[in-house]
């Protein structure tokens, strides 16, 4: 796929798991925002610094838990 020729896949592993259930437990995230918790440890672990996204204030708990993680709105790029 082109998309994949483009982007760095990230790897799945045990340390994302661990990652995003500490991040659902300090922010208290419940409901459909685990998923958003998810991408979150993702960049976590991977050292991901920025996430483009059109929710932002879904994202924004996650500054305070994540050292020099970013959210941009694509409005402001």
């Amino acid at each position: 796929m082109k998309f994949e020729s483009v982007f760095t896949l990230c790897e799945e592993g045990p340390d994302i798991y661990r990652a995003w259930k500490a991040l659902v437990r300090a922010a208290g995230v419940i409901g459909k925002q685990v998923h958003d918790a998810r991408l979150a440890a993702v960049c976590q672990v991977a050292g991901i610094t920025h996430i483009l996204t059109f929710n932002v204030r879904h994202f924004l708990r996650f500054v305070p838990l994540i050292p020099g993680l970013t959210i941009i709105d694509p409005a402001n790029v």
